[in-house]
């Protein structure tokens, strides 16, 4: 058994080799993930995040040559309650990294926006902005409720940019109370300034940043509609720049649809010739969520796919969507990690994207309703069209997510055997390489 990608370390040390039964009749794994490449044959195990060269037999017994496959749990005894394994292997892994205290805080410091997105799920939202005396309430509650380390703070909004001084008088509370702290942000980018940038390095410890993009600049005006007609389509391909410059991981999240999918390389060329610093830029593209849920997707997929040639021609780096990787995942959003969402008028909640009645407390008398909160969270209550499907492991573990595709399963095996084929490719070229030299 030839290993091209090894397994991930922490699942080795509470998920030892499987032990051989000679009794046993062994049938594939529900999360072994078989695919070709350049006439060689592979299998991912979805669970332990090994890679191995080889195929798999229908049925096989031990013994009978594969002995290693069955220690690597690409073969399992048949019958076997391979959703159960799963549940429990999560729930030791979130044990494993659970910390005292929240892990992380999603703070709104406004609803306000100074966009009109056409596909905005926060539309006909009052906007709102937190006061001063609800930032320094904001502050006091992190001070109760943070974990060990740094406290982690994502900036989101409506426009978190629209309350700079909201922001300034909470990080302000952290630093005067001695907290070690860094952000990250979720902008359209628009109003970002040299001076806006100089704020995000020296007093927000803002790390990385994603910036909202919607395809070329007819498009990005016509979907974006500024408020007051404005086109900041080169001012935020500047700011871009001028973060990257700054040493802030930038990420660009460009929504597409069919309508605007076709212009999507001269997009890839003005953001090439607006940004300098590309090794600090990635970027992907992200269906609008109506898309997502529609049947006829799969060919934007597809294209999505083949179109991470074009970002890594253009010379960003480009970010398997919506997998994430190869690497393994405990936590796959804020809301089962560990973190609060604060909205502007300081209430609690688990998610952005949730609904009004998933609110469980606010800043003032903290979590009031924990049961309403853990019921959200709850990673044992798999949806019963998931139980078999051989990406448990790198979905959403509960089952009041509200983001759902209509082609979840042919849309990840698209998008990770992609990635193992590109990692097929550079073991290929390590190897190479390694010979060459070593002639």
């Amino acid at each position: 058994m030839k290993i091209i990608r090894e397994g991930d370390g922490t699942l080795k040390k509470i998920l030892p080799p499987a032990g051989l039964s000679a009794e046993a009749v062994y049938i594939p794994s529900q999360y072994a993930l078989p695919f070709a490449h350049r006439g060689r044959n592979y299998i991912f195990h979805t669970l332990t995040r090994q890679c191995v060269e080889g195929q798999l037999p229908a049925h096989a017994k031990a013994g009978e040559g594969s002995d290693d496959l069955i220690k690597a749990r690409f073969l399992v005894p048949e019958g076997s309650d391979e959703c159960g394994l799963y549940s429990k292997i999560s729930a030791l892994l979130r044990a494993y990294s659970q910390k005292e205290g929240v892990r992380g805080y999603t703070i709104l410091p406004t609803f306000a926006c100074n966009a009109r997105c056409v596909y905005c799920y926060e539309a006909g939202t009052v906007p709102v902005s937190m006061t001063p005396e609800t930032a320094d309430r904001v502050v006091r509650f992190i001070l109760d409720t943070r974990g060990e380390g740094p406290v982690k703070i994502s900036w989101f909004g409506g426009e978190p940019l629209l309350g700079v001084s909201v922001i300034d008088r909470i990080c302000r509370g952290l630093r005067e109370a001695g907290v070690e702290y860094r952000s990250s942000m979720t902008s359209n980018g628009s109003l970002i300034t040299p001076e806006i940038v100089e704020k995000m390095t020296a007093d927000w410890k803002l790390s990385r940043i994603q910036i909202s993009m919607d395809g070329a600049e007819a498009d990005y005006i016509s979907r974006k509609r500024y408020c007051g007609g404005q086109d900041p389509y080169r001012a935020v391909m500047e700011a871009v720049s001028r973060m990257s410059g700054a040493g802030i991981r930038v990420t660009v999240r460009c929504n597409v649809d069919p309508e605007n999918w076709e212009r999507i390389p001269a997009f890839l060329k003005d953001l090439g010739t607006f940004v300098e610093n590309k090794e600090k830029v990635s970027l992907y593209f992200a269906p609008l969520n109506h898309v997502r849920r529609s049947e006829t997707s799969l060919p934007l997929w597809e294209k999505i796919r083949d179109a991470r040639r074009l970002i890594d021609e253009a010379g960003f780096c480009s970010m398997p969507f919506p997998t994430g990787g190869l690497g393994r995942r405990t936590n796959f959003c804020m809301a089962d990690g560990g973190g609060l969402v604060i909205t502007p008028d300081g209430g609690l909640y688990p998610c952005e994207q949730c609904p009004g009645g998933s609110r469980f407390g606010d800043i003032r008398q903290g979590v009031c309703d924990e049961e309403a909160r853990r019921e959200f969270c709850r990673t044992d209550r798999i949806r019963e069209e998931c139980r078999t499907c051989p990406f448990l492991p790198d979905c959403t573990g509960f089952s009041s997510c509200p983001v759902k595709d209509a082609h979840c399963r042919k849309v990840r095996e698209m998008m990770i055997t992609d990635e193992l084929r590109r990692l097929t490719d550079r073991k290929e070229t390590e190897n190479t390489e390694r010979e060459d030299a070593f002639c």
